[in-house]
């Protein structure tokens, strides 16, 4: 504590100090909590554009012939994914901001399956197939197939197919052909 020049003290006493420390802590909550989500935010709207780049990408490439052959090795080699996504050095192992390994495949003669694993649940999840209702997919899935139409999107069942007593979750897109063939 500091003695000014009349005899008085001067600076903050302990109460004083504690109700400073005590809103630092709560702005530093509170700012902690906004990143996590906006991180979140960050992390969907990515992952929507390399879907979306994936999809219009296979979509243009394969317009007149089949995608029997597709897999990520030739996804890959044909330069369908994004410069942003890790790819590893194998040439054929793609993974998304999760960290899950990313699958590509044809799916019939003309269709492809792209399966999305360790996508957060929850919101991450809802928003993430919500961003791809209008880029073309026929059906998505949340777990191991793409079973749901897009035109058929139900915002409740949407959210209850994301929620999960696990962190993370698969989620599967698919064009073209039928789940089943």
């Amino acid at each position: 504590m500091l003695i000014n020049d009349k005899g008085r003290s001067k600076g903050l006493t302990l109460i004083e100090s504690l109700v400073v420390v005590g809103i630092l802590l709560g702005i530093v909550a509170v700012a902690l909590t906004l990143y996590g989500t906006v991180k979140n935010r960050l992390d969907v709207k990515n992952e929507s554009e390399n879907i979306s780049i994936i999809y219009s990408q296979i979509k243009d490439l394969y317009s007149d012939e089949g995608t029997k052959d597709l897999t990520n090795t030739v996804a890959v080699q044909l330069g369908v994914i994004p410069k942003k996504m890790n790819v590893n050095s194998d040439g054929k192992t793609v993974y998304n901001t999760w960290g899950g390994k990313v699958d590509i495949k044809g799916n019939g003669d003309n269709g492809f399956i792209l399966t999305y694993p360790k996508v957060p649940s929850g919101s991450v999840c809802v928003d993430l197939i919500r961003n791809q209702r209008k880029v073309g997919w026929d059906n998505y899935g949340v777990g191991s197939s793409a079973g749901t139409q897009f035109s058929g999107l139900n915002n409740k069942e949407l959210t209850l197919a994301c929620a999960s007593t696990k962190d993370y979750i698969d989620v599967v897109f698919q064009s073209g052909e039928d789940s089943g063939s």
